[in-house]
């Protein structure tokens, strides 16, 4: 799996794009009794939006519905695209059993022309499903800025508590509706739900240290990833969107190659340090992956 850590908010939904191939061979989930101490839900944090009709929306949203799923995606996120005609249908048997799906979409709050390409890729796919973007709550873009691939499908409760855990990758198998529709089911009988896969802590685990590496020299990857978002152009986005094959290690060489001038001797030398980390636990995380294509 070719994990994309989110270190520049604005820049990462170009990044993203070469892990998508990954993100649809994600977990299935189940469900279990609510008895279960460890499976209490979270509340999702407060926010302030917009959805793409104008209108201002918050987390009340989530008081109209049984249940909310929300399905975080971005334009340039094939998987999140091609998705889209199997979440029309997904929301329409939501709306019978008083549940919702909602698309947020994680950069069309940027500028008006990333709102009117997510306006255009939807109509092209026939979903008119509500979407929307989240453009206040610190605590929200954080939960936001923490989400490693894309698409994730988070499920929410009437009272804004988020049940299990999100669902990573594309859910438009119809044992995955299948799974969610049950699901559903189950919260309106007082039921929680949760992974059947313990590997997915593991792979959690793993972009934790990711993440762990960037914190470790922030001041030098801040720095990559600033020059990086300064000399990016439409022709390197479409050069990225065609890259499935290149794993996170390469690109993140292939990019510090272009600003190498920008560094001194030693924080190269730091930085081709943590790349071949990185490229370490991007195999482990490529091995769980496999792990789980071969079980299903």
């Amino acid at each position: 799996m070719k994990v994309i850590k989110k270190i520049v908010p604005l820049f990462i939904v170009i990044m993203m794009t070469i892990s998508l191939v990954a993100c649809g061979n994600s977990s299935t989930v189940s469900s279990q009794s609510s008895t279960d101490e460890t499976e209490q839900a979270k509340t999702f944090p407060k926010f302030q939006g917009t959805d793409f009709d104008g209108n201002s929306v918050d987390e009340s949203l989530f008081s109209k519905n049984e249940v909310t799923l929300l399905n975080f995606w971005f334009n340039g996120c094939s998987a999140c695209v091609n998705e889209m005609p199997a979440l029309e249908e997904l929301n329409a048997r939501l709306r019978e059993k008083g549940a919702e799906l909602v698309g947020i979409n994680v950069e069309a709050g940027g500028s008006d022309k990333a709102l009117a390409e997510a306006k255009e890729i939807l109509s092209k796919q026939g979903a008119t499903y509500r979407n929307l973007f989240i453009s206040a709550g610190e605590e929200a873009n954080e939960y936001i800025e923490k989400i490693f691939a894309f698409p994730t499908t988070v499920m929410v409760d009437k009272n804004g508590n988020i049940i299990g855990k999100p669902i990573v990758g594309s859910i438009e198998d119809e044992k995955k509706i299948d799974d969610i529709l049950k699901m559903v089911d189950d919260v309106k009988a007082g039921k929680t739900v949760s992974y059947a896969s313990d590997d997915d802590d593991k792979m959690t685990a793993l972009m934790t240290e990711v993440d762990n590496i960037f914190l470790e020299h922030k001041d030098v990857w801040d720095k990559v990833f600033d020059s990086i978002k300064k000399n990016f152009d439409s022709s390197q986005k479409n050069n990225v969107e065609q890259a499935d094959d290149t794993t996170y290690a390469e690109y993140l060489k292939a990019q510090i190659e272009t600003v190498k001038d920008s560094f001194t001797e030693d924080e190269l030398r730091t930085l081709d340090n943590d790349i071949k980390r990185i490229d370490e636990i991007d195999k482990q995380i490529q091995e769980l992956d496999s792990n789980k294509d071969s079980n299903k």
